[in-house]
């Protein structure tokens, strides 16, 4: 939340200590792992480093989600890409003493050139493809966000990854050595992506049914969140200039709407995995496919 807030001077972010806290709780009340992505910068906060290194050692994959979460990462040039994703790796690895395996771009901009980066750096898998239309509106959105700030702005429109809703693959997929695993989308070639965005969006009755028929239709389903789905007016005194409006509202209402999603995915016999652990059924499933 600090990197929305734009990181003000004596800004406290909740990420790290109460909103980590109600995720936590929900995944020991379900019985789950997580797999959460660390912004870099986040991480000069010992605090926050402290926070990861529990979580980690409790079981919880972590990933890497850049340095400063830059929307326009697959779009870098070659040396400024290799910094955002190279800088928290290193950071990432001192602080809970592993690499990190997986990632995902900020704003899922997806490029070929982010693909040879992660193959070179040996991760596993990535998240970063958006296969979906709602990838359109969703720019969108984030542009108007910053409307006013030139410098967000021409980040948010800087992208090399426009015709992903039509050419991407909406199955995971071998890139080199790494895993792709898209943003899991509803039946059928115009199918709608879902993640727990999409009920503050679509409303809650539609995104459940959509969560379903995705569950359904996809091979492996992931559910992506946020630290902004879980805060809440009481984490925020008012000074705070924050682009993100879901971050706004009642705690006892999104807690309700998060145990509600998992209660669907606990429901559908799914098998609880870290992303990491998917990846690698997914990488032994498609070599089986190749070999076939």
């Amino acid at each position: 939340m600090a990197q929305a807030a734009g990181y003000p001077a004596g800004y406290v972010d909740p990420t790290y200590r109460q909103v980590v806290d109600r995720f936590l709780g929900l995944a020991e009340k379900f019985g789950f792992s997580y797999s959460m992505y660390a912004i870099g910068r986040d991480l000069e906060d010992e605090h926050a480093c402290r926070r990861l290194r529990e979580i980690s050692a409790a079981g919880h994959e972590i990933g890497n989600h850049t340095w400063n979460h830059y929307t326009d990462l697959g779009a870098l040039k070659p040396l400024e890409m290799r910094e955002e994703v190279v800088r928290t790796h290193e950071r990432l690895t001192e602080a809970i003493g592993k690499a990190p395996k997986g990632f995902v771009a900020p704003a899922w901009s997806y490029s070929d050139r982010l693909m040879r980066l992660l193959n070179e750096l040996g991760y596993d898998y990535d998240m970063s493809l958006f296969p979906s239309l709602l990838y359109y509106p969703f720019v969108f959105k984030n542009a108007l966000n910053h409307i006013g700030n030139s410098d967000k702005l021409l980040r948010v429109l800087n992208r090399r990854d426009w015709t992903q809703p039509f050419l991407g693959s909406r199955d995971p997929f071998l890139r080199g050595n790494v895993v792709v695993i898209p943003v899991p989308t509803t039946r059928g070639p115009l199918g709608m992506a879902v993640w727990h965005t999409t009920g503050f969006l679509l409303g809650w009755d539609r995104h459940f049914q959509m969560m379903r028929d995705a569950i359904a239709a996809r091979r492996y389903f992931h559910y992506v969140v946020h630290p902004a789905d879980l805060t809440c007016d009481e984490d925020f005194d008012g000074s705070e200039r924050m682009h993100l409006e879901r971050a706004a509202g009642s705690l006892t209402e999104k807690m309700r709407r998060m145990e509600e999603c998992f209660a669907i995915l606990a429901e559908s016999g799914c098998q609880w995995k870290t992303v990491g652990e998917l990846a690698q059924e997914a990488r032994v499933h498609l070599a089986g496919s190749m070999a076939a």
